[in-house]
């Protein structure tokens, strides 16, 4: 049966889908009317998700949703088919763990999941379709509608389309409050995934350290030399070691285990391992050694003998742990898919970059999807060393974002495991509708960002939408393109000064088109935060053509300074800026910051308050000669 779509851009409060069918009987339900709650929520005892229900209807409504355990008669019920198997509404024991259904019938609405992440999937696509949304991670880019009145019929049935899982990560980690924004941003999007697929470089057990001076044969041998870089994938006792690891991980409760190589190259070509080739003569290619088999079957040394001990592992573990998934990459020196197929319980995770294969991306989807029962990308939304919080879209585009998915969900991708960092105002456009596209891959990028621009910015929707298409290109735009900006690089060498410029009037008639102290208002301050931290870097450009030290020192601690201040924006990655990044950011000043202890200068500070912001609004505006 084709899934019903739902949570539809606008903010519609009716919702009949025809594709499942609003059953005869239903009649529209009344959950709040002037201010009183119409109906009790009733579900289990401390049910986050019936809890965060009643929460927001309440910040919607004004009235107070009573919670019961249990209710002979009408109610909003929020749970899975277990807790209600006496519903009305059917097919609620077919539900997949994220997939969910919400269907009034007779008086009353049920929210029923087919598991605790289904419900929950339930209670913010109901929200969604009530027009509350998040956009950006922090309290800021939250918007909840008032409605003292929520009525509506509701027949939904949906499930993602990235069943194993959806998920975009920080690089380089996140303070605790950015940590708890982005949680709740992945919850009230609908991210995650029915299990919890942990992946990772490891050892699987060994201990370089330690064991190679004692077996110098576990581990790999390079150009006639053992280095403890790399284990020897085809060494028996290596994976004795990694079944019971794996073993004792399992034991302890884990469900999923990572068994991915140490990363970088460096892998064992002893000749046990080169016993793969069946005697063909290799070739160096990719940095890894390749060859075609008498059979004609083209092999990498490294995948054949580390999907081999991954396989080996898998099958012992299943033996007593069935439940539990082994994770690994299909990376570097083992991107080529092995010859033969693997274990039902492993998960293999290809990547977008560092591919050491012969096949371009969809052959090697095609033959991994082949040979594995679960597979998923690794994809670089954002890499901080790479783009450096820089307002360019990079795979953001939506168009490209769109095409990216819909290729990964056609090559047999059942989960999207996106690096990113917690810079929102360069790239959170583009982690927007990831997360919307992810759940529903189909849908046109088009209603969802004109979505984004009223809903977000309001009377700004505009200048926004001119914003945006500057860094993003045309495929950001929902109005007559041929009246927008055309697509501009933020950097290239040296920092686009035209295009600042242009994006600082955008942002200017944005502010005067918004109230202050209103949430458009202070999302346009938010992106103003950001253009005055660009120009900050301008200014260092201009402090280096100087060449005078402490004019280059100014800048860099202003920089730096101000970074940390916005921290609890969420709208650069200032972790990455004031920790272990610092050094790369500034590696082309090392010289004059040698000696110079910068602990003061990398910290978390207060964000600007509107006041602080008008003032360094019109400095700016004056420096870059605004009219």
């Amino acid at each position: 049966m084709k899934k019903t779509r739902s949570w539809s851009a606008a903010f519609s409060v009716v919702i009949v889908l025809p594709a499942f069918g609003v059953h005869a009987e239903a009649e529209e339900i009344v959950l709040a009317q002037d201010g009183v709650a119409a109906l009790p929520i009733v579900a289990s005892e401390g049910s986050g998700p019936a809890e965060d229900l009643a929460n927001y209807l309440s910040r919607m409504s004004g009235a107070e949703f009573a919670r019961l355990p249990k209710s002979e008669g009408a109610a909003l019920f929020v749970g899975t088919f277990a807790d209600f198997p006496r519903s009305r509404i059917g097919l609620g024991e077919q539900l997949g763990a994220e997939e969910f259904v919400i269907r009034s019938d007779g008086g009353s609405l049920y929210l029923i999941g087919g598991g605790e992440q289904g419900v929950s999937h339930a209670v913010f696509t109901l929200l969604g379709e009530l027009g509350c949304r998040w956009y950006f991670p922090g309290e800021t880019w939250e918007e909840i509608p008032r409605r003292t009145t929520i009525k509506g019929v509701w027949d939904i049935r949906d499930k993602p389309d990235f069943a194993l899982g959806r998920r975009i990560w920080y690089g380089f980690g996140a303070y605790a409050k950015n940590k708890a924004d982005w949680e709740n941003w992945n919850q009230h999007n609908r991210m995650g995934g029915p299990e919890e697929l942990q992946i990772g470089h490891t050892w699987a057990g060994l201990n370089p350290a330690k064991d190679f001076d004692e077996h110098p044969d576990w581990f790999a041998l390079v150009d006639g030399r053992r280095s403890p870089e790399k284990p020897c994938y085809s060494h028996p006792e290596v994976i004795a070691t990694m079944i019971d690891y794996a073993r004792a991980a399992a034991a302890s409760g884990r469900k999923c285990i990572s068994l991915s190589a140490p990363d970088g190259l460096g892998f064992c070509e002893c000749e046990k391992c080169r016993s793969v080739f069946h005697g063909a003569e290799p070739t160096r290619e990719h940095g890894t050694l390749f060859a075609e088999r008498p059979d004609g079957v083209t092999v990498n040394i490294t995948s054949e003998t580390f999907f081999g001990a991954v396989n080996r592992v898998a099958a012992e573990i299943g033996k007593d742990h069935p439940g539990v998934t082994l994770a690994c990459y299909a990376y570097s020196a083992y991107s080529h898919p092995p010859s033969f197929d693997l274990h039902p319980n492993i998960y293999v995770q290809t990547t977008t970059a560092y591919r050491r294969t012969l096949l371009d991306l969809k052959e090697q989807l095609s033959q991994f999807g082949a040979k594995a029962k679960k597979l998923g990308i690794r994809e670089y939304y954002s890499v901080f060393q790479w783009d450096w919080d820089w307002p360019e879209p990079g795979k953001m585009a939506p168009e490209t974002l769109r095409d990216d998915l819909r290729f990964f969900r056609d090559n047999g991708v059942g989960a999207v495991n996106a690096e990113a960092s917690d810079n929102w105002a360069a790239r959170g456009l583009g982690y927007y509708l990831a997360a919307r596209l992810m759940w529903d891959v189909d849908a046109a990028p088009a209603p969802l960002l004109e979505d984004f621009y009223t809903g977000a910015f309001g009377p700004a929707s505009k200048a926004m939408e001119r914003y945006f298409v500057r860094w993003y290109g045309s495929s950001a735009a929902v109005s007559d393109r041929e009246r927008l900006p055309a697509q501009a690089k933020a950097f290239d060498g040296k920092i686009n000064l035209s295009a600042l410029s242009d994006a600082f009037r955008d942002l200017d008639s944005a502010a005067k088109a918004t109230a202050e102290g209103t949430k458009h208002r202070a999302r346009v301050d938010d992106l103003r935060c950001y253009l005055h931290y660009l120009l900050l870097r301008q200014r260092l450009e201009w402090a280096e053509a100087t060449g005078d030290r402490e004019t280059i020192l100014g800048a860099i601690r202003a920089e730096t300074e101000f970074g940390g201040r916005l921290s609890d924006t969420n709208m650069i990655h200032t972790r990455a800026l004031i920790g272990k990044a610092f050094p790369r950011r500034f590696r082309d000043f090392a010289r004059q910051l040698e000696g110079i202890d910068t602990k003061a200068w990398r910290l978390v500070g207060t964000p600007p308050d509107s006041g602080e912001i008008r003032r360094l609004w019109d400095e700016d505006r004056k420096l870059l000669d605004l009219r």
